[in-house]
């Protein structure tokens, strides 16, 4: 009699512990898929962020540039980022205008959007690139490499050869270029260099922010960012006051 009932109370106690692993596996799935979005859902959650519809209308297209996984050193996704290309503190008097990079991350371990700005804008003029955060406060700068100054010297030809071919009404009192039309030109990220964009790194933890955009620099000097240069415009002899 007690051999039965200790049988039957075994027999109890293992049901109870199967049907709660069964409970807990099943609960700890949902958690981890609810904190966890689709691509889908991810963009959904950047295009629904105030920062996006911050700088809407200073996209360059509405599909993101890419969207790439966030992978940590085991190459486990975490989480995603998305890097749209647009507008950012362009000066109307440049005769080159680069555009940047708005990115967008997301982290499952902090359950959060977060916005980043990969600022081109003065990479022509102080040869630096800037890393700012979603208020606009430069959080990390990398110097320009020697991908970008080659292509910023193949675009400063192009500018001057496009002065000359306005130039023939030039005077000798006038001396200031003002641009009165621009055209866009296309930009380049490589594939491989696209494919890498939130990979872990070897150097990752050693650059600032490198997870994000792997080793940092590497991946911001090979993405060469489309632009805007002056195509037509007329010579004044007084230049547009400075602020």
């Amino acid at each position: 009699m007690r051999r039965n009932i200790i049988e039957k109370t075994l027999s109890m106690l293992l049901a109870v512990l199967v049907i709660s692993s069964v409970f807990f596996s099943v609960n700890s799935f949902a958690t981890e898929s609810s904190v966890f979005p689709s691509k889908e859902e991810f963009l959904q959650m950047v295009r629904s962020d105030l920062n996006y519809v911050k700088y809407k209308n200073n996209l360059l297209h509405v599909e993101p540039k890419l969207v790439n996984d966030l992978r940590d050193e085991n190459n486990k996704p975490y989480g995603y980022i998305a890097q749209f290309e647009f507008e950012y503190g362009y000066e109307v008097e440049n005769t080159i205008q680069l555009a940047s990079l708005l990115t967008f991350t997301y982290d499952s371990n902090k359950q959060e959007v977060e916005t980043f700005i990969i600022d081109y804008s003065n990479s022509y003029s102080d040869g630096k690139v800037y890393l700012r955060d979603h208020a606009e406060s430069i959080l990390h700068s990398y110097a320009v490499n020697e991908n970008l100054k080659k292509y910023f010297s193949a675009i400063t030809n192009e500018a001057q050869e496009l002065q000359e071919l306005n130039s023939d009404t030039i005077l000798s009192n006038t001396y200031c270029w003002q641009c009165t039309k621009y055209e866009d030109r296309g930009d380049n990220y490589d594939g491989k260099c696209a494919a890498m964009v939130g990979t872990a790194c070897i150097f990752a933890d050693k650059v600032p922010f490198g997870k994000l955009i792997c080793a940092g620099a590497t991946i911001i000097g090979c993405y060469v960012p489309p632009y805007k240069i002056c195509v037509e415009g007329r010579w004044n002899s007084r230049c547009p006051v400075e602020d």
